[in-house]
């Protein structure tokens, strides 16, 4: 019966591509082109930032920015490089309510990073401000962070880091105005203990990491013991 059940789930609503919306076999996320054009972020990448070496290095290896100036994070992890196949994905799930996205995300992350994770006993979205979470109707990183929670069997907790003022879309500003823009507009809220807790930071892009970096931070002052860092894609 559960075999019938699900032969006529995809029968009736089958796969598609998260791309360009193919019809596909219900094993994948994406079809065979579109998978192509994707840039999955392999090895080499910086132990500490993610980020790919244009290099063959030894493992382990870190970059010289993370080297000079180290994140208050111990690594961040993403899927893809932000491109302008991505760059469709990503907006979709972003601005445009494909919330069902996220389970594929979460799928992929967990299954490419999950032992990077095991040990984490939280889950932390990063915030958004709640007039533009009203205009948008969801957070994108509070969504993926709950479809990951849902795998990895942790609890999510939304509120821990909280958007306390309205600040510019961080798109076209440089590192330092990012920096500038985000600086004291996110707080912890007080009323969570997170003294020597491992704690999962989850986002939907991380363009110059100036944003986690700042989140990273604030979870570190309120005494996490660590931070990793997960999203879609990155810069």
């Amino acid at each position: 019966m559960i075999k019938l059940y699900n032969f006529l789930i995809d029968y009736i609503l089958p796969q598609r591509c998260l791309s360009c919306s193919e019809i596909i076999d219900s094993s994948g996320e994406f079809c065979g082109e579109c998978w192509k054009q994707l840039e999955f972020i392999a090895k080499p990448y910086c132990n500490i930032c993610g980020k790919r070496f244009s290099l063959k290095v030894l493992d382990n290896a870190v970059c010289g920015s993370c080297y000079s100036n180290k994140p208050s994070y111990d690594l961040a992890r993403s899927l893809f490089k932000f491109n302008e196949y991505s760059k469709k994905i990503i907006h979709k799930f972003k601005y445009h309510d494909k919330t069902i996205f996220a389970g594929s995300f979460a799928k992929l992350l967990c299954n490419r990073y999950g032992e990077e994770i095991k040990d984490l006993d939280l889950i932390v979205p990063v915030p958004m401000n709640r007039f533009k979470r009203l205009l948008r109707m969801y957070n994108p990183a509070q969504v993926l962070a709950v479809e990951i929670a849902k795998i990895v069997d942790k609890t999510v907790k939304a509120d821990i880091l909280v958007k306390s003022k309205w600040t510019k879309a961080q798109t076209f500003l440089s590192k330092r105005q990012r920096k500038n823009n985000i600086s004291g507009s996110i707080k912890f809220n007080t009323k969570h203990n997170i003294m020597g807790k491992k704690v999962l930071l989850i986002d939907d892009v991380i363009t110059t990491g100036v944003t986690m970096n700042e989140c990273a931070k604030i979870l570190r002052k309120a005494g996490a013991e660590s931070v990793y860092v997960m999203s879609v894609a990155m810069t």
